[in-house]
């Protein structure tokens, strides 16, 4: 099917009187042309987008959407709705950058203490060797850095 003969074909099945006489209890003032405008502009948006997922597009009051099944079918509809919203934002106890930031800083720390005890093994077999000595002595100073 193209656009013109999907839009028709929902905006015919669509109840528009239902949908005006809501509004008009909200003292909402659309005409039926205002809502078939509303009703085309959306259903275009979903046809012509190009996602091979499930898309929705809200025009004022009208929902037109579009989904498909099993990758053989596509179902568009149109909705009327009305939202009831509340919404609340707030400062995170701890934000998710600090918190990634610290999981990595003890990923890191325990990866220089097995470093540090496996130089400090090394050592141990060869007091003389001056690397590991420079190792140990970096690494120590790399841990009280990030403690």
């Amino acid at each position: 099917m193209n656009l013109e003969e999907i839009q028709e074909k929902l905006i015919n099945d669509f109840d528009f009187e239902r949908a005006i006489d809501i509004l008009e209890k909200l003292n909402e003032t659309y005409t039926k042309e205002d809502l078939i405008q509303n009703a085309k502009n959306a259903i275009k948006m979903v046809y012509v987008s190009r996602e091979n997922e499930d898309i929705i597009f809200q025009a004022g009051y009208l929902v037109a959407s579009r989904s498909y099944y099993e990758g053989s079918e596509v179902s568009f509809s149109l909705s009327f709705t009305l939202e009831i919203h509340s919404s609340l934002t707030f400062d995170l106890e701890v934000p998710f950058n600090k918190q990634i930031i610290n999981e990595k800083e003890e990923i890191l720390k325990n990866d220089l203490r097995q470093l540090l005890a496996l130089n400090k093994e090394e050592y141990e077999k060869d007091e003389d060797n001056d690397l590991l000595t420079m190792n140990i002595y970096k690494i120590e100073k790399m841990l009280d850095l990030l403690e």
